[in-house]
């Protein structure tokens, strides 16, 4: 059914019964509550123990189960210890680890730690995955001392807002959160990270608010073109602004002002491809609206483009150090295949399409080709007829030469007449030169797949 004029209410019937099936039921918001603050009460118990009141104001849960914006079967719990601003940052880094492994051996949990600015303890008890972060405690307004200082206000800000705020649907905004989250599982851009470089969840509680419901979010992206700006009316009110305020210029598609930071783009990580990705189903969505967006669409999107007649595969397997994150490692891999791929070109060598993915042990970067071999022949554009010194220097370098509309040309034989010599050259390290080769995705000793294309999982 193809609907004109629409109104978010023309979607009731959908919309009921995806929140029956990803909202979680009051029991499971009661265990997450009074489980979250058994770890709270735990991590004020063992602080006293240490006696180091002194150095922590206070602890907080945030994240989207301190919000009840979490779909169902989400059990991540995030705590926030804030400390005071003189306090070293030694001093919070190892705090937070000796405290934190305390508490979660006192429970009965696995922890391990990882990195962000500084260290933080991630750990597991039963089903909850459970991050123990340090963090400064600051007021509105104030300059962050590390980058997560920012969080515990976003989640003030956040619960004040879905607090106070009405749905212009029949939902409450909490729950038209949860559908825009799985909405973007669903077309396979939800994630600020750079491997997926889409929609954080942060941005679509930002926007929900902004809009006011779900519908009316898909709806305003119909508006969107690259460049959009939002800004919450609230931010004026915060900060006391005019109409007149100049805000931070970004260069991104869409820019999202952060309540908490003004020179800072919540959007900042969502990829031009992927902000018009949200605009087109959106737009397919509004117009013939089905659950089947919600659940795995883009895999059902991927069967039927690779119903089709192929071209010719190859992918390049380079091994991966295990000890580098996929921020770091997805970058390196885009870097190298925008490299490889400007001198595919230069080789006149056509692709029809190419990606990148990384597992546990290999980087893995593919190709499909149109063709894969040439005739070993091609033209070489010299200098305009007029340039005599160029043209003299050209047809000493080149026999089989002519004019074409105002230039002299030539025939020469091709560098590379098929794409496996040309990879093969990459792989030895003959085109290092000409190949950007980053640190930790360097194609030297990769292994060459022909007829295989790696998708992303």
């Amino acid at each position: 059914m193809e609907k004109e004029n629409f109104k978010p209410d023309d979607f009731n019937e959908i919309l009921d019964g995806l929140l029956n099936d990803i909202a979680p039921s009051k029991e499971e918001e009661m265990e997450l509550k009074e489980f979250s603050e058994k770890i709270i009460n735990e991590l004020y118990a063992e602080i006293d123990s240490e006696k180091l009141r002194n150095l922590i104001e206070d602890i907080v849960q945030v994240g989207s189960t301190a919000r009840n914006t979490n779909l169902k079967n989400d059990y991540d719990i995030d705590i926030f210890i804030r400390f005071k601003k003189d306090v070293d940052k030694e001093v919070l880094k190892e705090t937070v680890l000796k405290i934190g492994k305390k508490v979660i051996e006192k429970l009965d949990g696995k922890y391990w730690i990882e990195y962000a600015e500084h260290p933080y303890l991630s750990a597991k008890i039963g089903k909850y995955d459970i991050d123990i972060v340090p963090c400064y405690k600051l007021n509105w307004g104030e300059n962050i001392i590390s980058a997560v200082d920012r969080t515990p206000l976003h989640n003030e800000f956040l619960k004040k807002m879905l607090k106070s705020k009405k749905s212009k649907s029949k939902n409450a905004l909490n729950n038209d959160i949860r559908l825009l989250k799985k909405f973007l599982k669903g077309i396979g851009i939800y994630g600020s990270d750079l491997k997926t470089k889409g929609f954080s969840g942060y941005l679509c509680e930002l926007l929900i608010i902004h809009y006011g419901g779900f519908i009316n979010t898909l709806m305003g992206a119909q508006k969107w073109r690259v460049g959009k700006r939002i800004i919450l009316d609230e931010i004026f009110n915060i900060y006391n602004l005019d109409e007149d305020y100049k805000f931070a210029d970004f260069k991104d598609p869409l820019v999202v002002y952060d309540p908490v930071d003004l020179n800072r783009n919540v959007a900042a990580a969502l990829s031009k491809e992927n902000f018009c990705k949200f605009i087109f189903y959106s737009h397919l969505f509004l117009k013939n609206p089905s659950k089947d967006f919600f659940y795995d669409y883009v895999k059902k999107v991927n069967e039927n483009l690779d119903n089709r007649e192929k071209g010719v595969f190859i992918t390049l397997g380079i091994k991966r150090n295990k000890d580098i994150v996929d921020d770091i490692i997805y970058p390196q891999m885009e870097k190298l295949q925008k490299s490889i791929n400007k001198f595919l070109i230069e080789n006149d060598f056509e692709f029809l399409r190419y990606g990148n993915y990384a597992d546990d042990d290999m980087c893995y970067l593919s190709w499909e080709f149109l063709v894969w071999e040439l005739p070993n022949i091609k033209l070489r554009v010299g200098p305009p007829v007029f340039s005599k010194k160029g043209v003299d220097n050209f047809i000493k370098k080149n026999s089989k030469y002519f004019v074409k509309d105002c230039n002299v040309c030539a025939y020469i034989e091709r560098n590379y007449k098929n794409i496996y010599e040309l990879f093969e050259d990459i792989v030895s390290g003959k085109l290092k030169k000409k190949i950007t080769c980053p640190k930790y995705v360097s194609p030297e000793n990769a292994v060459i797949f022909k007829g295989v294309y790696k998708e992303r999982e």
